[in-house]
């Protein structure tokens, strides 16, 4: 004859193993949610100062292409605009508020920088800012550009 246990094991989690894993979970979100937030920013503020560094190459190449003076200035709504001699706007890298680009501020000092016809430019510099990071893009008189990263 066979027997069977009339008594069954109750099925599913007790309170306090739901408020253990609820807990973790918390905790998880909270310190991964950071971390996200700060890898979001690093990034955008990558593809910023790497549009930039495109667009200043592209003007040093403007600038020996037409053989004449470029310049690069900020617009009224913090884009980058490449000009010619005459003033016209050639190509712009859009780092203001509606654009892919969208660093929390952008300096240039001076404020024009100028390529000659021979691609060499006065030395200047680009700062990109975004979180507590921030990028400087220097170019020097033959108008090379390099990169220098700092955090605030």
């Amino acid at each position: 004859m066979r027997t069977t246990d009339s008594r069954q094991l109750p099925s599913g989690f007790t309170l306090l193993e739901l408020m253990i894993v609820l807990s973790i979970a918390s905790l998880l979100f909270l310190v991964t949610g950071g971390a996200l937030r700060t890898y979001r920013e690093a990034v955008a503020l990558d593809a910023a100062a790497r549009a930039v560094r495109v667009h200043l190459g592209r003007a040093r190449a403007t600038a020996v292409g037409r053989r004449e003076v470029v310049r690069l200035r900020l617009s009224p709504d913090a884009d980058l605009w490449l000009l010619d001699s005459a003033g016209s706007v050639l190509s712009t890298v859009p780092l203001g508020p509606g654009g892919p680009f969208v660093p929390d501020s952008v300096r240039l000092r001076p404020s024009t920088l100028r390529f000659n016809p021979r691609g060499q430019a006065a030395p200047s510099s680009i700062y990109l800012y975004r979180g507590k990071r921030g990028v400087r893009l220097v170019s020097n008189f033959l108008g090379r550009v390099r990169e220098e990263r700092f955090s605030l």
